[in-house]
């Protein structure tokens, strides 16, 4: 894909983004190599997953722990898996998994889901899912990947170890907004477009995990990037009055 890129005429440079700002229609983009001038920015700086902070957790990130049911989910099918949350994701994610397995336990630090109440009410229903509120993982044990999970309910200080194959936790995202605080963004931090990417600020342009979605992949993310690029050069043409 780089090779690719180059071959149309870009030029791939390495380098740590340190501000972005503008003056009138042209942004300054500075960075470890210099000062970059443009008249468009496409900011693609993603989300980073929230993480519990227990002992385990990063030790078997990519072992046993993940952030994404929907990419691997199906290398524990028919084995036993704990989802952690209460959000829209966090449900959305348990009802994939319980289509891969009949044993899926889900706990919540609460004591109701704060997901959409039809969402919530389907997890409730499902057979392959066992919900456990007032819940908390206090560490995530194994040898070589994730073997069990140490549990404690908050209400009593009763603690458990429960044997699962995989941990996949779903309590929320941190997107990457430190370049771009000043436009307009939801609730959870994500960055506001329109159809175009555009942000509240003419000329810069999110795609990615960065941006407000109902759906985050790289498939997604990809499109999202090619739609940016498009309408970034259209706007390039309407500064120089070349639009067509």
């Amino acid at each position: 894909m780089a090779k690719q890129a180059k071959n149309f005429g870009a030029e791939i440079i390495t380098a740590t983004v340190k501000e972005v700002k503008k003056e009138k229609t042209v942004y300054h983009v500075e960075t470890t190599k210099g000062v970059f001038t443009t008249h468009a920015v496409i900011v693609c700086t993603g989300a980073k997953h929230r993480e519990l902070g227990v002992p385990g957790e990063k030790e078997f990130s990519g072992r046993g722990v993940s952030y994404c049911a929907t990419c691997d989910g199906p290398f524990f099918r028919n084995k036993k898996m704990m989802v952690v949350g209460g959000g829209d994701a966090a449900c959305d994610e348990a009802m994939f998994l319980s289509n891969l397995t009949q044993e899926i336990i889900h706990v919540h630090r609460r004591d109701r889901f704060r997901a959409q109440r039809s969402l919530a009410e389907r997890v409730m229903k499902n057979n392959h899912i066992e919900v456990r509120f007032n819940t908390v993982v206090k560490e995530i044990k194994g040898d070589t990947k994730v073997e069990s999970v140490i549990l404690e309910n908050v209400e009593t200080g009763e603690t458990r170890e429960e044997e699962v194959a995989a941990v996949f936790i779903f309590i929320g995202s941190i997107p990457q907004t430190g370049l771009i605080e000043e436009c307009t963004k939801d609730e959870g931090g994500y960055v506001v477009t329109n159809q175009k990417m555009e942000t509240s600020r003419p000329g810069l342009y999110v795609a990615g995990d960065l941006r407000a979605t109902p759906f985050r992949q790289l498939v997604v993310a990809a499109g999202e990037g090619a739609v940016a690029a498009h309408c970034a050069a259209q706007y390039i043409d309407e500064l120089k009055g070349e639009a067509y």
